[in-house]
């Protein structure tokens, strides 16, 4: 008899996901099996979910942030038993951009959660091409799935402070889980840190995490950042796509600063600039997203070293039944951080 197994589909934008039971496929030769612990809920589904990506290809299984356990293999790359997460992009490695390690800008990408079924599901098929490329990413078997998950944002957000260095002040817009990573390692490179964010408790966390001050986004708030920054930070990561941290970026940055968007907008979106004065501020803008293999097995190995606090991040979990209220959940900020948890009923 067949085996069968639940999966979430994304079908349309601004519509909720639908739960869907479905035989379990045989694999083919190269793949291997993922059994699903937990899958994150990112933003970036959220605003697939919404009508603002351009980039999914329903109808799709969302979900990237995945951990998992191999638990059927037709590949030698991978065993069953392998605790992993996933590098979700799969690109052709022949081009100018992946010989130069940016996959990310690889004219035939495809992403898993995006265009091919991902980790809102009880299993998922690993394609051959992300097997046979080192796209299982191994971690001790020991490692608990709430940690797991993280490897992939993790892995944006070195890649992020890797394209745009923190200087000795640091201006966190935003103090959503990407926020509170970026508090934490701008910490831990010794600059002095301010967050700016309007949920009271993501601000208690980013002063545990390291924070000097974390500010309301009001005028004053805004203000105070400057105040203390002497005139604007050296550098500052738009770790949301809220209007307000989108609109005072620039405005955060001091004489000579950086600007990072890292927060994915909706599309269409636009940012009007004063060229004059962006021309004397000497202000350096950037847009980081995704990662790269380098910063994806850093993530991984700080995970599996402890050097990356999570403690703070533990998520929500919700069953693959529940999985609108988990997006609910996340779209309204009610915490941190929100997961599938396909083990619940």
């Amino acid at each position: 008899m067949t085996q069968r197994y639940q999966t979430v589909l994304f079908n349309e934008a601004n519509r909720p996901l639908v739960l869907e039971e479905r035989d379990l496929p045989p694999l083919s030769e190269g793949e291997a099996r993922l059994k699903i612990d937990l899958c994150g809920v990112c933003a970036s589904d959220l605003l697939a979910i919404d009508g603002g990506a351009s980039d999914y290809s329903p109808p799709v299984a969302l979900g990237h942030e995945i951990a998992a356990v191999v638990v059927e293999s037709r590949s030698t790359h991978a065993h069953v038993g392998d605790r992993v997460s996933v590098n979700p992009m799969i690109s052709c490695r022949e081009c100018r951009e992946c010989r130069r390690g940016q996959d990310r800008y690889c004219a035939r990408l495809y992403g898993i959660g995006h265009d091919i079924d991902g980790g809102f599901a009880e299993y998922m098929t690993a394609p051959k091409p992300l097997v046979e490329r080192g796209g299982l990413l191994r971690v001790p078997e020991e490692t608990p799935p709430e940690r797991l998950m993280f490897v992939e944002p993790l892995g944006c957000v070195l890649n992020a402070v890797h394209d745009a260095p923190f200087g000795e002040t640091a201006a966190i817009l935003g103090a959503g889980p990407i926020g509170l990573l970026f508090t934490q390692l701008a910490a831990k490179s010794g600059a002095r840190v301010f967050v700016v964010e309007p949920v009271k408790e993501r601000r208690e966390k980013a002063l545990a995490r390291g924070a000097e001050l974390a500010l309301e986004p009001t005028a004053e708030g805004y203000a105070e950042l400057r105040a203390r920054t002497d005139g604007g930070a050296d550098s500052v990561v738009c770790a949301t796509e809220a209007e307000h941290a989108v609109q005072q970026a620039l405005g955060a940055a001091g004489r000579g600063g950086s600007v990072n968007f890292f927060g994915l907008a909706p599309a269409g979106r636009t940012l009007a600039i004063d060229l004059e004065r962006l021309h004397f501020q000497g202000h350096s803008l950037r847009a980081s997203w995704a990662f790269t293999r380098r910063s994806l097995e850093e993530a991984r190995q700080m995970i599996v070293d402890g050097e990356i606090d999570l403690s703070d991040l533990k998520p929500r979990r919700f069953s693959l039944s529940k999985a609108n209220e988990a997006v609910q959940y996340a779209r309204r900020q009610r915490g941190v951080k929100a997961a599938l948890d396909p083990s619940l009923r």
